[in-house]
C-alpha cells in the first residue's frame, strides 16, 4: 500500500481509488494556509504565517513561522493564534502585532482603538511587549528600532476618544457607542466589502515614536494612503484623495516625506497614474502604474523610474499580468506580489492558468523566473533567491524556494491530502474560438471508467479579469469524488492573456458566453463520456453573473447554482462599493438615464422570462460588491416564471464567502450547492 499512495499515477487509477479515502466536504476544516513569506535582513533565517480553520471559535488560527534557509527546516514560534502581520526588527528579532492585554481589549469593544505590538527573538523565550499605538494600526513599518510609518484607520468628522480625558472620553465614547445605529453618508463610495460602511474613513500615514508615544500626522486626513515603505530618515508613500464631489479618486500620486524637516515632496501627481506598486530603486523610487487610456482600469502597468527632482522616465514596457489572478478556495491570508531588489523589480504575472514570478531590468528587459506548473500566491527575495508561496501541481499550498534555476519544496503540510485522499489532475487543452486560443481544463470524475457516461459541471471564474488553472480547488476535487466531470475555462475577458485577450468592455455576455459555450462543446466533443442531460453550471461573482445569463440564452444545463451574482446593472450602478464607477467604465461614456437600453441589454434580468433551470442562488447579507439584491432580483423573476429555485443568504458574511468566511458557513454554503447538483444530476 504504501507504494499506492506515493506513486501515484494521474488522474487517480481505479485500484488506486480503492485504497485511499475520497475528498470529503469538511476535508478543507484541516487544510493549513500559507501567506507572507518574508527573509530576514540578512537572508539566513525567514518567517511565514500558517493559517487554519478553527471550529470552536467559528473562524481561523493564524501562527508565525521560522524557516531556516541552510537547513530546509521550518518551525512555529508563536502560540497565540493570532498572529498574521509581522516585520522583522533584526535579524535575530520579529515584531508582530496583536491585542493579548484584556485592558486593551475591553477599551476597544467600548470604542477606543488600540493596537500592541510585541516583540520575538527567534532564539527562543516569550514574546514581549513591545509599544502600544492609540489607533487601529492597518500597516507597520519600521524606520528606526524607535520611530515607525504606521498606516492608521482615521475618521474625518469624527471625535477621537483618546483627545479627551476623564468624563468628556466617557461621554465620547457613549456618542461612538450610539453612533453604531446609525450611518451618514456624503460621498461616494461609503462602504466596501469587507470593511463594511465607512464614510469619511482613510488610512491616514502617521510617524510614531515608541520612546514618548507621540503620532505626528504625515499625509493629509482626506488622503487614502496605500503603498509606505521607509528609507534612513525619510517615508515613501503613495496616496490618492477624495475630489471636491467628495467621491474617490482612481489615479494615485507619489510622495516623500523627509522625517527632520517633516516637509512632503510630491515626485508624482495623484491624476496620472493607477499604481499597482511602489518602492526605493537606487537614489530613486520605482513603480507600476497605468494611465488607464489605452485599456482603461483593467489595463495591465508598466515600469517607471522617477527622480527625487520628479523626472519621470519609462523603465520598461508591460503588456502582461501583474498579479496572481488564477483563482482558488484554498487560501487565506495575504503577502507580497512585488519586490524591488537591486535594479531589478520582481512581480507576479498570471500566464494562461499558471501565475509565475517575472523581473523588469532597468535596461528595459523583462523575464520569466519560476516555471509555470501552478501558482506562486505572495515570495520574497533576497540575493536573488526567492521564497514564496505556491500551489504546484496537485497540491496545496507549501513553500518553496527558487534558486539557480531550480524550484524546490520545503514543506510538507498538507502532504496528508496527497498520501490519503483521491484526487483527479485537471487535464488542459486549448482551442480556437472565433479565432481566439482558449485554454480549458477538464477534471475526471475520480474511479474514471471510459465505458460510462457521467454528469459535469461547468465552473465559470470571477473576476472578469482572473482566471482558472490547473491548481489545487476544493470543490472541483470534492465534485470529481462525487464522480462528476468538472470543466472550466479562460475564456475572452480572463487574465493572463494580454490586454487584448482581457477587453470585454461593452461586451459583456456576448464573446465570453460565445466562447464559454464554445467551450462546452469542445469538451462534450473530446470526452463522449460526458452525459449530456446531466450538466450543471456556477459561478461566483463574475462568474455568477455569467451564470444568470447562461440561464437566460440556453436551456442545455439541468441546473445551475449562481453565486455572489450581479443581475441588473440599473441596481448595481446605485448600491454596490465601487460605487458608481465600475458601470461606468464598463459600458464606456453611458449611464442609465442617457443608455436605458444599453443597461438594460448587458442585464441578465432582462432574459429571465427565458430561463428554464432549476437555479440555486448563494449570496451574503454583507457583500457590497455584488449586493445581496442583486441575487434576490434574479431569485424572484424566475419564481414569478415558475422555475425552481431556491435563495440561501448569509448573515454576517460578505464577498468572500466561499474563501474567508465563517468555518462553518463554508461548509453550509458548499452543502446547498453539491446537495442541489446531486438532486439533478444524479436524480
Amino acid at each position: 500500500m504504501e507504494s499506492i499512495l506515493q506513486v501515484r499515477p494521474e488522474p487517480c487509477s481505479r485500484k488506486e481509488w480503492f485504497y485511499m479515502q475520497r475528498i470529503e466536504l469538511r476535508d478543507f476544516l484541516r487544510y493549513q494556509f500559507l501567506s507572507s513569506p518574508e527573509f530576514s535582513p540578512n537572508g539566513k533565517k525567514a518567517a511565514f504565517v500558517v493559517s487554519q480553520c478553527d471550529e470552536g471559535t467559528d473562524g481561523y488560527r493564524s501562527f508565525i513561522h521560522l524557516y531556516d534557509c541552510e537547513s530546509g527546516e521550518s518551525t512555529r514560534l508563536t502560540g497565540g493564534g493570532k498572529e498574521k502581520q509581522f516585520v522583522w526588527l533584526d535579524d535575530r528579532t520579529l515584531l508582530f502585532s496583536g491585542l493579548r492585554d484584556k485592558a486593551l481589549q475591553e477599551k476597544n469593544a467600548a470604542g477606543e482603538p488600540w493596537t500592541a505590538f510585541y516583540s520575538l527573538s527567534i532564539d527562543g523565550g516569550e514574546a514581549q511587549e513591545y509599544m502600544r499605538v492609540p489607533a487601529k494600526v492597518l500597516n507597520f513599518v519600521p524606520v528606526t528600532a524607535d520611530l515607525f510609518a504606521l498606516l492608521c484607520a482615521f475618521q474625518n468628522d469624527r471625535k477621537n476618544p483618546h483627545d479627551y480625558e476623564g468624563a468628556e472620553k466617557e461621554a465620547v465614547l457613549k456618542e461612538l457607542q450610539k453612533e453604531k445605529d446609525y450611518w451618514v453618508c456624503d460621498e461616494i463610495p461609503f462602504r466596501h466589502n469587507g470593511p463594511g460602511f465607512h464614510n469619511g474613513t482613510r488610512a491616514r500615514l502617521y510617524l510614531f515614536d515608541r520612546r514618548d508615544g507621540s503620532m505626528k500626522p504625515v499625509s493629509d486626513p482626506w488622503q487614502q494612503v496605500e503603498f509606505i515603505r521607509t528609507k534612513e530618515n525619510e517615508i515613501l508613500f503613495t496616496a490618492m484623495h477624495f475630489y471636491k464631489e467628495r467621491r474617490m479618486g482612481l489615479s494615485t500620486g507619489v510622495y516623500l516625506y523627509d522625517i527632520p524637516s517633516g516637509k512632503t515632496a510630491e515626485l508624482v501627481a495623484e491624476d496620472l497614474y493607477r499604481l499597482r506598486f511602489c518602492d526605493y530603486m537606487g537614489d530613486g523610487v520605482v513603480f507600476a502604474g497605468s494611465d488607464m487610456k489605452s485599456w482603461g482600469p483593467n489595463e495591465n502597468p508598466h515600469f517607471f523610474r522617477v527622480s527625487r527632482e520628479g523626472k519621470l522616465t519609462r523603465m520598461a514596457e508591460n503588456q502582461e499580468s501583474a498579479c496572481n489572478s488564477v483563482g482558488s478556495d484554498c487560501r487565506y491570508g495575504g503577502g507580497a506580489d512585488f519586490r524591488c531588489e537591486g535594479d531589478a523589480v520582481y512581480f507576479l504575472s498570471t500566464q494562461g492558468g499558471n501565475a509565475v514570478v517575472m523581473r523588469a531590468h532597468a535596461d528595459g528587459s523583462i523575464e520569466t523566473l519560476t516555471p509555470a506548473n501552478g501558482t506562486v500566491d505572495s515570495f520574497d527575495v533576497h540575493g536573488g533567491e526567492l521564497l514564496y508561496v505556491g500551489m504546484k501541481g496537485d497540491r496545496l499550498q507549501e513553500l518553496y524556494t527558487f534558486k539557480e534555476g531550480r524550484e524546490e519544496r520545503r514543506t510538507g503540510f498538507n502532504e496528508w491530502v496527497q498520501t490519503d485522499r483521491t484526487l483527479s489532475t485537471p487535464e488542459r487543452f486549448t482551442f480556437q474560438s472565433e479565432g481566439n486560443t482558449i485554454e480549458g481544463y477538464v477534471i475526471k470524475p475520480v474511479g474514471f471508467d471510459p465505458a460510462k457516461k457521467y454528469p459535469a459541471v461547468l465552473d465559470i471564474h470571477g473576476g472578469h479579469k482572473c482566471a482558472y488553472g490547473p491548481v489545487f480547488y476544493h470543490e472541483m476535487q470534492l465534485w470529481a469524488n462525487e464522480g462528476w466531470f468538472v470543466i472550466f475555462c479562460n475564456p475572452r475577458g480572463s487574465d493572463g492573456g494580454g490586454n487584448t485577450f482581457a477587453e470585454i468592455i461593452d461586451r459583456y455576455g456576448e464573446i465570453d458566453y460565445v466562447d464559454i459555450m464554445n467551450f462546452t462543446d469542445e469538451c462534450i466533443a473530446r470526452y463522449p463520456q460526458i452525459d449530456t442531460a446531466k450538466m450543471a453550471v456556477t459561478g461566483g461573482s463574475y462568474g455568477g453573473y455569467m451564470t444568470n445569463w447562461v440561464i437566460g440564452h440556453t436551456d442545455r444545463f439541468c441546473c445551475a447554482a449562481s453565486q455572489r451574482s450581479i443581475s441588473n446593472f440599473f441596481s448595481e450602478f446605485g448600491t454596490a462599493d465601487t460605487g458608481y464607477y465600475f458601470p461606468l467604465k464598463q459600458f464606456v461614456g453611458s449611464n442609465p438615464w442617457d443608455h436605458t437600453d444599453r443597461y438594460w441589454f448587458h442585464s441578465p434580468l432582462a432574459y429571465a422570462n427565458r430561463c428554464k433551470t432549476p437555479t440555486l442562488f448563494i449570496h451574503s447579507e454583507e457583500d457590497y460588491r455584488c449586493p445581496l439584491q442583486e441575487g434576490i432580483q434574479m431569485f424572484t423573476a424566475l419564481k414569478f416564471h415558475q422555475v425552481d429555485a431556491r435563495l440561501v443568504v448569509f448573515r454576517g458574511e460578505n464577498h468572500e464567502l466561499s474563501r474567508g468566511g465563517k468555518p462553518s458557513h463554508r461548509e453550509r454554503r458548499l452543502s446547498e450547492i453539491t446537495g442541489w447538483f446531486r438532486h439533478y444530476l444524479n436524480g
